[in-house]
């Protein structure tokens, strides 16, 4: 009965950050102020990933160090209240980081391995992906890209979450657009907060 009782208040919690109509979703599309997003299928799954694509107006030497200020998510991602460091060597490390969903019924821990990958021409490629947490799958992707000959960044970002949590699939594809959205506004936010080379 306990059980049940909080799935119902987890399902209620989620559901309640959809938008109710068109016009609020484009609302929200209009809050994000330019970022694209899109929900994109994943082989096997019926969970899509999120996916948010902006350009913003810094380099790539200045958006990378963010991205890869792994200790510091807690201080500006959307919903983190922890981020910690426990190993770290170069640009990989492991990371133990929590996030609070559901507006604050659910929180999501997890250990993530995050590494920057080489890519082919001058992108940048930081990955994350889920070594063991309560959660049945983690992954994000950012992509970075110097456009307007070096003077801004493209930023790809995507995120796929499975929460195990027995809701349909199409709120989880939902949370993660959502999820995609407001992570890189929080990025873009963060940009222009951080002096250059105080990270």
């Amino acid at each position: 009965m306990k059980k049940a009782i909080f799935i119902a208040i987890i399902a209620t919690a989620f559901i309640a950050g959809f938008p109710s109509s068109r016009a609020a979703a484009a609302e929200q599309q209009d809050e994000n102020g330019g970022i694209l997003t899109a929900q994109i299928p994943e082989n096997g799954s019926d969970i899509a990933w999120g996916q948010a694509v902006a350009v913003v107006d810094k380099p790539i030497e200045e958006v990378l160090p963010i991205v890869r200020d792994y200790a510091n998510y807690v201080k500006f991602m959307p919903h983190f209240t922890k981020s910690k460091v426990l190993a770290q060597r170069g640009s990989r490390a492991m990371v133990y980081m929590e996030v609070s969903v559901a507006k604050g019924a659910f929180t999501l821990w997890g250990q993530l391995d995050l590494a920057e990958h080489p890519e082919n021409g001058d992108s940048r490629v930081v990955e994350a992906r889920l070594m063991q947490g309560n959660l049945d799958a983690f992954s994000a992707t950012w992509t970075l890209t110097p456009v307007d000959g070096g003077a801004r960044t493209r930023v790809d970002f995507k995120i796929y979450v499975d929460p195990d949590i027995p809701l349909p699939s199409s709120v989880f594809s939902h949370q993660n657009e959502k999820a995609a959205g407001t992570t890189l506004r929080a990025l873009r936010t963060r940009l222009f907060e951080v002096p250059q080379g105080s990270t």
